[in-house]
């Protein structure tokens, strides 16, 4: 029996669980929520709704709606290899079992087929490919989904990817403003940064000045100082040659006024010794002061 192209839910024959894509693109299970009276939710989820499509070489293809990929198997397919999703089609077969509208969905690329399956029912198992045809956890059913359903469904996700991208249209015009006033801020900065460097290369300049300046005046510093300990040492020296010539000539001008007034005391003696008695004291102080001057003129 051949199946007609549209989408379909596939739902696992044991656990009741759905195919759905996953978001690290793989195939799992999943559930929805019941949320009306008829038990089927409201809408569509097209992450569980599958596009499947016969080929001319009376094989199928499984694209789900939600996201346009294909369930595919690795390039070389095993037991207990995951089904993952493309964007590159692949082709599959689908048979119905002897239970009317049970199928399985298998793979002829290994040397065995291989068959959609489920290790168990838990909520995001992944659906891996198994050996075991027979099995009813390895069968599926292909709920067939109304296609105004899904024509609604994509209508109002393209309508929420309109006020996204409407959304994303105004903040990337915010977002160019706010580049335009960021760059325009740089620029401004970039300026300023220029000013700055180049009174900063001015201030390294005349440090450069001063610190040669204040090398100079070191330099200079420390000649005066050095000058000024020559002079210290220069003066001091002077100071006790001048002391020790004052001394000298003191001595020497005490020892000529000891040895003259020796002299004068032994001519005054010998003058009186030859005025005699007679002889007044004021005459023998005149020729005394005669002799005196006569000898130290």
């Amino acid at each position: 029996m051949c199946i007609n192209p549209g989408p379909y839910e596939i739902q696992n024959v044991t656990h009741r669980t759905f195919a759905i894509q996953s978001q690290e693109n793989t195939v799992e299970t999943h559930a929805d929520r019941i949320v009306s009276s008829f038990g089927r939710p409201l809408d569509a989820n097209l992450a569980k709704t599958w596009s499947i499509s016969r080929l001319d070489n009376n094989q199928y293809t499984i694209r789900n709606i939600g996201t346009e990929q294909y369930a595919a198997s690795a390039n070389f397919p095993a037991i207990e290899g995951q089904i993952i999703t493309k964007q590159d089609l692949q082709q599959w077969d689908i048979k119905e079992t002897g239970v009317k509208g049970r199928y399985v969905i298998y793979t002829t690329v290994a040397n065995i087929d291989l068959f959609w399956g489920l290790a168990n029912g838990r909520l995001r198992t992944p659906i891996s490919l198994r050996d075991t045809p027979n099995t009813p956890s390895n069968q599926w059913e292909l709920r067939k989904v109304d296609s105004w359903t899904v024509v609604g469904a994509l209508r109002l996700k393209s309508q929420n990817l309109r006020g996204r991208q409407t959304k994303l249209l105004d903040d990337h015009t915010k977002l160019q403003e706010e580049h335009t006033r960021l760059q325009e801020e740089h620029a401004k900065i970039q300026e300023e940064n220029a000013g700055l460097r180049s009174k900063h290369k001015s201030l390294q300049d005349e440090r450069a000045k001063l610190g040669d300046g204040v090398e100079r005046l070191n330099a200079d510093v420390a000649k005066a100082s050095l000058d000024a300990q020559q002079e210290r040492a220069r003066h001091v020296q002077a100071e006790a040659e001048l002391v020790a010539s004052h001394e000298r000539a003191s001595r020497r001008e005490r020892a000529r006024h000891l040895q003259a007034e020796a002299e004068l005391k032994a001519y005054y003696e010998k003058l009186l010794a030859e005025c005699g008695p007679k002889t007044s004291q004021r005459r023998c102080t005149r020729r005394l002061l005669k002799d005196y001057k006569g000898q130290y003129a």
